[in-house]
């Protein structure tokens, strides 16, 4: 078996706790939603074991999973209402925290021997477990990691206990509000600051105590040995499934904080060449003799200050975009890299009795005696070799499934880059098309004018005949409809689509006169 036995425990603030989450501790799922789940190749729920969950409900004694009748997200608000709990306003971007959130574990080999014993565990996917009974360790295990969960926060402020022995390793979801007596008022109410510190540096030391206790009062009983430190070091206290989801939505963010920042970018860049026309044109103005050399001053030195404080935001901007370009480069690597992570070997328990002569040795025929001897040590000990490599072959066998499911996951996405960069380039394709018809639009003057004109019109919803041939009036059977400004849509992207549209309608009536 490992030497590395240690316990686990991880703490997660909470500032709600949703129904998807109070069902999956609490397994209140039917058969196709773990058949759904189980797609997740991160996901392994063996329906076979679920029978074998177990929850501590508030007696302090062991209930089926699930058995009460009130849901786990329903239990909390009915407890946070009772300590008088008021969230900040609900369109608040920080709420409190009003929960935490454990996971207690320990060593693979341990907790699987400690729920069930001796008995063979197929770990596969879709295997049948269904002849495992539940040994009584785990069982004493989990009462006192509960007992001592109980003497920290208080029973009534635990809402919820859950033991799990249907995934790889078994493990405990906790659900605990930390609460506190306020001095003045003698009432208790919701702190997480109370147990948990102020700050980083407050919460690292309880963190610590927490594992020594958590070791003195539990751990010690069943062979787990305190956790490492996780000073200085980058650990991530997730499972894999999570970390991924995590991974997937910090980049999602930072994707969009990138496409904000490209669109505040560009704004700046119109302001700016704005700005620099604007010059252009009271320099001209002052050429021709129409403004006077005073108000020319006053509205240069107005420009260019205006243009000055468009150059440092965009500075500020383009930095700032910098930033996040690396740290969404990092968050697709780190993404990448997490999703190719296999198990890796596990140490193997391996019973047996080491070879031992059992006959004395005789007065005569000591040479054959001692060849006896020798073959029977010989096939003892290559039975236990055969065992050894028996256990190792199997997880060789599971790593090239892992690696196997991994290539076709990345060949999933291999292939759907694959079909956006086509979506993408064929979109270039377009815009470049439509491009080049607006440059040779635009070098018409007449055609120019008529162009500007209507998208002015549409822009500032002006009433304009729209006429999809080179005669008269407007057509109301033209192929290019005209509904107007979105409810939603900002202006500049307005303007974009009126000059678009206008650009469509001077195209088709060129072809028009063409034809004719």
């Amino acid at each position: 078996m490992s030497t590395d036995i240690k316990q686990a425990m991880h703490v997660e603030a909470g500032k709600s706790f949703g129904t998807a989450e109070a069902n999956e501790n609490e397994r209140r799922w039917d058969e196709n939603k773990i058949d759904r789940k189980n797609q997740d190749p991160t996901n392994h729920y063996d329906k076979t074991r679920m029978k074998l969950n177990f929850e501590i409900g508030p007696d302090g004694k062991i209930h089926p999973l699930g058995y009460q009748k009130k849901s786990l997200e329903v239990r909390l608000q009915e407890r946070l209402a009772e300590l008088g709990w008021k969230p900040f306003k609900p369109d608040s971007k920080i709420q409190p925290n009003c929960c935490a959130k454990f996971i207690f574990g320990g060593n693979h080999d341990r907790t699987l021997e400690m729920a069930f014993g001796d008995q063979t565990v197929n770990l596969e996917k879709d295997a049948d477990n269904s002849h495992l009974h539940r040994c009584e360790e785990i069982e004493n295990w989990a009462k006192d990691v509960y007992d001592w969960c109980v003497r920290r926060y208080g029973q009534e402020n635990i809402v919820g206990f859950q033991v799990h022995l249907d995934e790889s390793s078994p493990h405990i979801h906790a659900l605990i509000i930390p609460v506190r007596v306020r001095a003045k008022s003698d009432r208790e109410c919701v702190m997480w600051s109370a147990k948990f510190g102020k700050n980083r540096y407050e919460y690292g030391q309880i963190l610590r105590e927490m594992h020594t206790s958590l070791y003195e009062e539990v751990g010690s009983k069943y062979g787990l040995e305190r956790g490492d430190s996780i000073d200085g070091r980058n650990v991530q206290h997730l499972h894999k499934r999570e970390y991924i989801r995590k991974l997937t939505k910090e980049a999602k963010q930072a994707e969009k904080a990138v496409k904000g920042l490209q669109t505040m970018i560009r704004k700046l860049e119109r302001e700016m060449l704005a700005g620099r026309n604007r010059l252009r044109e009271i320099d001209e103005a002052l050429a021709s003799g129409k403004i006077t050399l005073d108000k020319y001053e006053a509205q240069k030195t107005d420009i260019q200050k205006l243009i000055s404080e468009y150059q440092a935001k965009l500075d500020d901007k383009t930095g700032k975009l910098q930033i996040k370009e690396q740290e969404l480069e990092q968050l697709t690597k780190d993404a990448s890299k997490v999703r190719s992570v296999i198990q890796p070997f596990r140490n193997h328990k391996v019973d047996f009795t080491p070879p031992q002569i059992t006959e004395k040795v005789p007065l005569f025929g000591t040479d054959k005696w001692v060849e006896r001897q020798n073959k029977s040590i010989a096939k003892q000990f290559t039975e236990i070799v055969r065992k050894i490599e028996s256990l190792y072959r199997n997880d060789a066998a599971r790593q090239v499934e892992a690696v196997q499911r991994n290539v076709l996951a990345d060949y999933g996405e291999l292939y759907q880059l694959r079909k956006d960069v086509k979506t993408l380039v064929e979109n270039n394709d377009d815009l470049k098309s439509i491009l080049e018809t607006m440059l040779d639009q635009l070098a018409n003057p007449s055609l120019r004018s008529k162009i500007f004109a209507l998208a002015d019109a549409l822009a500032g919803g002006t009433p304009a005949a729209i006429s999809s041939g080179g005669g008269g009036g407007g057509n109301p059977d033209s192929e290019f409809r005209w509904d107007g400004r979105k409810p939603d849509e900002e202006e500049d992207e307005y303007k974009r689509r009126c000059l678009m549209y206008a650009v469509q309608v001077g195209r088709n009536s060129q072809r028009k006169t063409i034809r004719r």
